[in-house]
């Protein structure tokens, strides 16, 4: 999950090269050039929702128009050479689900229920796997939305981090996802999102993994830690501090995987604190 900037892309400009491009007589030529209006006036449309899923005005356009752009989007003429580049412009993270690495484009809303935005860029995210185990997911029942990268500015913010359960001995086990801020005005569609998108890219599943590690040996997770030198509870938090504002800094989102965990290790019980020390320790000797 990240705060994205817009795309340095004209889409009103694009749309209007892309309507009289001629040599795409087998797809969107003259077809997108007849509707290209109503597609025009449903780029403003969203701009001015914020692209709110619950306010976005639905635009409907022929199948054959939706077939046509859907083919100009899986393989793009020179006016959608910027696809590539959305693709690839957050290397470290993934703007959805703050996995690593994305290397597809998400439609925030579903290309194939919302035709007249597949080649808007405010409309496409980089994104990993997530994207297709999101599916069409967009609304809950609520008033709970999918968040979006480019317009939701609390993105910024940190929104998500890790509780934990332990066992007798103080043992870190059963790490699971929780939030920062109960109270935040859009907790129902930050929980909508956590539930549609990070939790089914298998972060708990990661989380037990990293949490296995470091029951084993701390440095493994706590990557500051000095492999071959004893620390003390201050020196602990403080190497969580600074590991974390490095995360943060290295993919420029707080709600990354790792932050995530330091996060939620940084603010752990001190009982568990003492564990992790004493764990680092022993490995050592």
């Amino acid at each position: 999950m990240k705060k994205m900037n817009f795309p340095e892309v004209d889409d009103i400009k694009v749309l209007d090269d892309l309507s009289k491009n001629k040599s795409l007589s087998r797809t969107s030529y003259p077809l997108l050039l007849r509707d290209k209006n109503k597609v025009e006036n449903s780029y403003r449309d969203y701009n001015q929702k914020k692209g709110n899923a619950f306010n976005v005005s639905f635009v409907r356009i022929d199948l054959d128009l939706k077939s046509a752009l859907l083919k100009n989007y899986n393989s793009p003429p020179k006016e959608l050479s910027f696809i590539s580049i959305l693709r690839d412009s957050s290397p470290e993270v993934c703007p959805m689900c703050g996995a690593f690495y994305p290397q597809e484009l998400d439609h925030i809303m579903p290309k194939e229920d919302y035709p007249a935005w597949t080649v808007f860029s405010r409309n496409l995210v980089p994104a990993c796997s997530c994207n297709k185990k999101r599916g069409r997911t967009l609304k809950g029942n609520n008033n709970e939305r999918i968040l979006h990268p480019y317009f939701d500015n609390f993105l910024k913010d940190r929104l998500l981090t890790i509780s934990f359960s332990h066992d007798a001995n103080k043992k870190l086990i059963d790490p699971k996802i929780d939030y920062v801020d109960e109270n935040h005005n859009e907790i129902l569609s930050i929980k909508f999102h956590a539930e549609s998108i990070v939790l089914k890219n298998g972060i708990e599943k990661w989380l037990r993994g990293q949490i296995n590690s470091l029951n084993v040996f701390p440095a493994n997770v706590i990557k500051n830690i000095p492999r071959k030198k004893k620390i003390k509870i201050r020196k602990l938090i403080k190497l969580l501090e600074e590991l974390l504002e490095s995360y943060d800094d290295q993919t420029g989102s707080k709600n990354n995987w790792n932050s995530i965990l330091i996060h939620g290790l940084l603010h752990a019980p001190s009982s568990l604190h003492r564990f992790i020390v004493k764990q680092h320790n022993n490995s050592i000797n």
